[in-house]
């Protein structure tokens, strides 16, 4: 079984990249998501993606981050999937506030006889780089100082000054990585196929000196607006920091009186969408720090909030940072 971890910070895009990964490659992976706390919006969307008429297998580790506290159950998750299952591909998306030093380290006993590690992956998109990089270092010099590639998402309309300025950046941690200074979909089909062949190098693995960032993540399974503006409404103040330091949201929320009208929000890089969803699935996600819960159930119009505890990163607490939101909204 060859493993491929692919990571990334919250919002870089890890989830779409898998699903081009596993179009262009041709290979039929299984895939262990590694969710935030108690949500399954990234899993849904992945098992949307099949190959021919075989449904993806898609395999969720909620209990805890698979880098840290979790790293037991990790394992044996990894064990069982390779005796159950014996796929010959499985994909780890690990969530995007772990560190990848420690999951390669969590991996290494492991890997031995049939069971190899491929080069791992972190994207990232250079517009949110600085910015990343400046509120959470440890966390991202660890991810990149640990990837043999390093590919580049949301980068489409970036000018080539942005692209070349990330990729030196990423050379003063990473000097041997491979960077993809392009967005991966105009790669070719032979790259596709390499990255699900070409074991990782030997190298040593680095560890970052300083404490990980704290987060805390707030789900909501009964929100109902009666229109697209309080959704709009509220996703512009995340950005301001009204509700706390939001730095991921995404889920899928009824509109309407009916409640007949699915939207999907996705809220990532000081940036949001909005869109029409198919999914019936009511959920939302809110991840960051110092987050106001009463305030997000209150104006997701969830009327069963309870003060009962929200779910934390099993994480020391980092100090306060500023938002400088810039602002966009796409509606469909």
């Amino acid at each position: 079984m060859k493993i491929l971890i692919t990571s990334g910070f919250l919002g870089a895009g890890k989830t779409t990249f898998i699903k081009e990964l596993i179009k262009r490659s041709g290979t039929f992976p299984v895939v262990l998501e590694n969710e935030y706390g108690d949500n399954s919006i990234d899993a849904d969307e992945l098992r949307t993606k099949t190959s021919g008429k075989k449904e993806l297998e898609v395999l969720e580790f909620m209990e805890g981050c698979v880098c840290c506290t979790m790293k037991d159950s990790f394992i044996n998750s990894v064990l069982t999937v390779y005796s159950s299952l014996s796929p010959e591909y499985l994909i780890i998306e690990p969530t995007g506030v772990g560190r990848l030093s420690n999951i390669i380290s969590n991996l290494t006993p492991i890997l031995h006889g049939d069971v190899t590690l491929l080069k791992p992956i972190v994207v990232l998109a250079p517009r949110s780089f600085k910015q990343n990089m400046a509120e959470f270092p440890e966390l991202y010099k660890d991810q990149i100082a640990n990837a043999q590639t390093v590919v580049f998402s949301k980068c489409e309309n970036e000018s080539y000054e942005i692209l070349a300025e990330t990729a030196a950046a990423i050379r003063a941690f990473n000097p041997d990585a491979e960077i993809i200074k392009e967005h991966y979909t105009g790669q070719s089909d032979a790259w596709w196929r390499s990255v699900m062949e070409l074991p990782a190098n030997e190298a040593e693995i680095s560890k970052p000196e300083g404490e990980a960032d704290s987060f805390t993540q707030i789900t909501i399974n009964n929100a109902h607006l009666n229109n697209p503006g309080e959704l709009i409404m509220l996703l512009e103040d995340c950005l301001r920091g009204v509700c706390g330091h939001v730095v991921r949201a995404k889920g899928t929320v009824p509109v309407g009186s009916d409640g007949c009208s699915m939207l999907r929000f996705d809220l990532a890089d000081n940036l949001y969408s909005i869109g029409e969803s198919p999914a019936a699935t009511n959920q939302c996600v809110f991840i960051g720090e110092y987050l106001d819960a009463a305030a997000l159930h209150r104006r997701m119009g969830d009327d069963s909030f309870s003060d009962a505890p929200v779910w934390k990163a099993p994480q020391k607490l980092s100090k306060n940072r500023p938002v400088q939101p810039r602002y966009m909204a796409i509606t469909q």
